[in-house]
């Protein structure tokens, strides 16, 4: 039977494959090339229902209405195929026409279309979100990062005067964490370009004991690393079911926030210049004043430990400069081991020093100055001719305190200590 009048009647004028079935039987009387190669040859006089699949997907159709348009997706070969069926009468029997096209590759590349919209539109939402906070500090960056790429925590790690800087958020609770840890070679490993999930352990020692003193055993992936005027950076994110491992893999998504972190890194720098103290990298005076004004007046409680290192003079004068500054390190790196983001410690000027811990209890405070006293004991171990010896003046008070009389009771007291650790003979500065 001659179908090619109603094929032009239903079908449109593209290549594609054609199929009749008669209604009443079932019967497959017509199949083009496309069918034969898809179903095999004889296709006609086979029932429809045994060899194509698609009819049971096939919508309603009303006789000698306009042909209607439908998908189906064919599982076995994974392709796509938009159908044109229509229902006709022809001497007096009544036909369905199935025409097939093939729409693999038009809806392959409508998915990845949609998928960059998609993406497109969370990089322009995230670059704005960016843009508004480029001059904050890079803390601000972390929970940005966890929110974006579905984590649960962030390190940001830092290199900054042979000292590793250590920030952390976690989402739970909101909470900040920061510290400093001594390079070597085994922490400076974390800035490599890390390409698999990693145990931030097997960098040392020094981030094993950031990472233990938060219970911290989770597996964590880098985001990204750099270099901005010498301080090496990377980013690392807790790996949790669901983190978004394809976007972190966008170069242009990584590349804005890299632009982030290096605008941040050399503002800091500048700021971080400014208010630290060039041999040692603790606090400078001029950091101290400034969170007198907004910080140390109000607080809820404070300690107060007023250092001075004995015999400094002495060890310029006999060995030189270069000793006397070693002696200054050594004390510096003794209070930089108890220091953290509530706990500040400042070089006040030559051997002076100043720490500043904010609302802790008095147990707290007490156990701070334990630590030191331990850290200091432990540099002292140190083969290298440098006997660090330091008189600390301690107090402690809740609100309302009166903090100039705090500092004169803690300079009194570390005189007092100062007295008691000099050597008969020895002159008291």
């Amino acid at each position: 039977m001659d179908f090619s009048k109603d094929i032009i009647r239903f079908c449109s004028n593209e290549k594609n494959g054609i199929t009749v079935i008669e209604e009443s039987t079932g019967h497959i009387v017509y199949a083009d090339e496309f069918f034969t190669k898809k179903y095999g040859e004889q296709l006609v006089g086979k029932c429809a229902e045994d060899v194509y699949i698609f009819i049971e997907e096939c919508p309603s159709l009303v006789l000698d209405e306009p042909a209607t348009e439908w998908e189906h997706i064919d599982i076995e070969t994974k392709k796509y195929y938009n159908y044109n069926s229509a229902k006709f009468k022809k001497d007096d029997k009544i036909y369905i026409i199935h025409q097939a096209t093939d729409i693999t590759e038009y809806m392959s590349l409508n998915r990845d279309i949609t998928k960059y919209m998609s993406f497109f539109k969370k990089l322009s939402s995230f670059q704005s979100a960016i843009l508004e906070k480029l001059t904050n500090s890079y803390m601000e960056l972390l929970p940005m990062l966890i929110d974006y790429f579905k984590s649960g925590k962030s390190y940001f790690f830092i290199e900054r005067n042979n000292y590793l800087e250590i920030a952390g958020y976690t989402r739970a609770g909101a909470i900040y964490t920061s510290d400093v840890i001594a390079m070597s070679d085994s922490n400076a490993a974390v800035f490599e370009t890390e390409t698999e999930d990693v145990d931030l352990h097997k960098f040392g020692n020094g981030i094993s004991k950031v990472l233990d003193a938060a219970n911290d055993k989770s597996a964590y992936c880098m985001l990204c690393n750099g270099n901005v005027s010498g301080q090496r950076f990377a980013i690392y994110l807790q790996v949790k079911a669901g983190i978004d491992r394809a976007s972190m893999k966008e170069k242009a998504l990584v590349s804005v926030i890299q632009l982030y972190v290096e605008n941040a890194l050399m503002r800091e720098k500048l700021i971080y210049e400014k208010e630290h103290d060039h041999l040692t990298g603790l606090y400078n005076k001029g950091k101290y004043l400034d969170r007198i004004k907004s910080e140390y007046l109000s607080l809820d409680s404070i300690a107060i430990y007023n250092f001075d290192v004995n015999n400094l003079k002495k060890m310029n004068d006999q060995f030189g400069h270069e000793a006397g500054d070693r002696l200054i390190i050594k004390a510096a790196d003794s209070i930089r081991a108890v220091t953290s983001h509530t706990v500040h410690g400042y070089r006040m000027g030559g051997d002076e020093f100043l720490m500043v811990a904010c609302n802790i209890t008095k147990d707290e405070a007490d156990n701070i100055k334990k630590r030191w006293e331990s850290e200091l004991a432990r540099l002292n171990t140190i083969d290298d001719n440098i006997n660090c010896v330091i008189a600390l003046g301690m107090v402690y008070a809740e609100a309302e305190y009166d903090l100039s009389k705090l500092l004169t009771e803690a300079d009194a007291l570390m005189y007092e200590d100062k007295k008691s650790k000099k050597k008969p003979g020895e002159e008291i500065r």
